[in-house]
């Protein structure tokens, strides 16, 4: 490593200006080289990668579609089902309270 107290103030400085001129020179070659292999498709391939990636969002959305609408079905039998459900329970809890009438009522009448 060089020594820094033996370089004189300029000469430190233009170090520094060489060191950043290569990293600013690095940095803007970067993103150019990234550009240009883009544009090495023609015109046409582009539009047809474009064409398919659209045609390929089109069949996801309406994929999502038919599920949500498939879950919303299925929602809305489970809440059909409890419903029924709900209501064979009252009329089991209201028999079964007309069995534990009628049988209090047998047994008031053995006692009498």
């Amino acid at each position: 490593m060089i020594g820094l107290r033996h370089l004189t103030p300029t000469a430190l400085l233009i170090n520094l200006l060489v060191a950043g001129a290569i990293v600013l020179s690095f940095a803007a070659s970067a993103p150019a080289q990234g550009r240009k292999v883009g544009r090495n498709e023609s015109k046409a391939e582009r539009k047809e990668r474009k064409e398919i990636e659209k045609e390929v969002l089109k069949d996801e959305k309406e994929r999502r579609k038919e599920e949500f609408n498939d879950l919303k079905e299925e929602r809305k039998d489970l809440k059909e089902e409890r419903k029924e459900d709900r209501k064979d329970l009252k009329e089991e809890r209201k028999d079964l309270k007309e069995e534990r009438k009628t049988r209090s009522k047998a047994v008031k009448e053995k006692r009498k």
